[in-house]
């Protein structure tokens, strides 16, 4: 068992030696050169001038980094959620609106329902009536 650990720390060493970065080299450059490239589709394309990525679609190059990608579309994320934010309390307050103005002309849920009752008593017994006379 010993024999395995001294054998092993070594390769993890020269494996760690093996991944740092050179020194005096600029990290970014090679992260940048490094990352991954995807040629974007329409959408993307439409994404990255909506979040003003690029000024449009003919300015997009063949290939996009990944994160370029990602952060276009998080970015599209919460815009398009800021919006239904917007519609959503525009909605509540028309409702809201709706609803006094409803109120005023004294329109109300409990009236329709009463209403609706009175009138199918009335209803119902002529249909009674009228199934019982075609027998």
């Amino acid at each position: 068992m010993n024999k395995l650990l001294i054998n092993r720390v070594p390769i993890f060493l020269l494996r760690r030696a093996m991944c740092a970065p050179a020194s005096g080299s600029n990290p970014t450059s090679e992260n940048r050169s490094m990352s991954r490239r995807f040629r974007p589709t329409e959408f993307q394309k439409t994404i990255l001038v909506w979040t003003k990525k690029y000024k449009s679609k003919n300015e997009i190059p063949t290939f996009v980094s990944a994160e370029v990608i990602d952060r276009s579309r998080s970015e599209a994320r919460i815009k398009i959620a800021n919006v239904l934010m917007l519609l959503t309390a525009l909605a509540s307050l028309g409702a809201i609106f709706a609803g006094k103005s409803a109120a005023k002309r004294g329109e109300s849920v409990h009236q329709m329902n009463l209403d609706w009752h009175k009138k199918y008593e009335e209803e119902h017994p002529r249909k009674e009536s009228n199934v019982t006379s075609s027998n």
